[in-house]
């Protein structure tokens, strides 16, 4: 789906086991840009066939990060998507992302068997499709238990960025903007209406799991009924299980052509720090701006 966004966990080629490594460094020839464009080839094929099949049936795709290495004098700012010629050498650190999207295929079926009625079910996920779906992750993965192995690299949300998910980024972080045009001068330029294609926003993952960290300590002192809490305590213990190198990103997909420029983790913050004061006027205020912002594109989304 074109608008949705995804929040990914990259990480360092040691965390993977030595049996998939291989795996990952075969997809370093491809740019970020051909990833992206063989994973909405893929999605077509899948909404396209002859037979009500959801699930993926090919080799798993792989997002390659490459991040300069502070102090080196890599050239350019912040990560880059790789591929050939991308730079890539001692000056960088390569890390990965398994789009694992047969594995996300099945917990989203497993989430939509509890909230439709059995027959509707069956018609938009059959039992064969997702049976011989589960028999080849178990064979890719070497496991009998998928338990073993709902441990994914990716969150999705559909028309809109869960609030949560804009407490781990800061305005300040390294944010890569895909353009159709040609890029605003200066560090206030502003880029054109529609122009902004994608956008992508990195952040070590032991910051961006300090962040997440202490709005949940702020939201449990001050706001402890909101359900921002709840999300928060969810990606905090998901980010825990990852290696503590790792890199954190947050894709806003095509919803940047939607709403980019974006103050939403500014507005989170802002909310954040304010309630710290006690300044629960401003906090308010400060929600509601990020409210005001979002509302036109989950109308879109209600309307889609």
């Amino acid at each position: 789906m074109e608008y949705q966004s995804e929040l990914r966990v990259y990480q360092p080629l040691a965390a993977f086991p030595d049996a998939v490594q291989a795996g990952l460094l075969r997809a370093r020839h491809r740019t970020r840009a051909e990833t992206e464009e063989e994973a909405a080839r893929r999605a077509w094929i899948r909404l396209l066939r002859d037979v009500t099949d959801p699930f993926p049936h090919g080799e798993d795709l792989v997002r390659v990060l490459r991040v300069p290495v502070a102090g080196t004098g890599a050239p350019g700012e912040g990560p880059s998507s790789g591929g050939p010629g991308s730079g890539a050498g001692p000056a960088y650190s390569e890390y990965f992302c398994p789009d694992e999207m047969a594995l996300r295929c099945e917990l989203a079926a497993g989430q939509l068997a509890e909230s439709m009625r059995p027959p509707t079910f069956g018609l938009l996920v059959p039992e064969a499709a997702r049976q011989a779906n589960v028999e080849r992750l178990a064979a890719r993965m070497d496991v009998e238990d998928l338990e073993e192995i709902r441990h994914v690299h990716t969150r999705t949300a559909v028309w809109g960025v869960p609030a949560a998910w804009f407490a781990l980024v800061h305005e300040d972080d390294a944010i890569e903007i895909g353009t159709d045009g040609p890029a605003p001068e200066g560090p206030g330029g502003r880029f054109d209406a529609g122009s902004v294609r994608s956008v992508r926003i990195t952040v070590p993952l032991a910051l961006a799991l300090e962040r997440a960290r202490r709005a949940a300590v702020v939201l449990s002192l001050h706001a402890p009924d909101m359900d921002l809490l709840g999300d928060l305590t969810i990606l905090v213990s998901w980010l825990e299980s990852f290696h503590p190198d790792s890199v954190v990103e947050l894709d806003y997909g095509g919803l940047a052509r939607l709403v980019w420029p974006d103050d939403s983790p500014f507005d989170v913050h802002t909310a954040l720090e304010a309630l710290e004061e006690g300044d629960t006027d401003a906090a308010v205020v400060a929600n509601h701006r990020m409210v005001r912002r979002w509302l036109p594109v989950r109308q879109l989304g209600r309307a889609s």
